[in-house]
């Protein structure tokens, strides 16, 4: 995500009352995982 777009989804969510911990805690969470794997978890459930 470019920087832009990481201020852009903070306000977002902010606006749906999303707390500045679990908003770091989704940015982390994209951040670090690879959207291949993030597919084989959801087909696995």
């Amino acid at each position: 995500m470019t920087g832009k777009a990481i201020v852009n989804l903070i306000r977002q969510l902010r606006l749906t009352g999303m707390s500045d911990t679990k908003i770091l805690d989704l940015i982390e969470f994209i951040e670090t995982h690879d959207p291949k794997e993030i597919a084989k978890e959801e087909k696995d459930s």
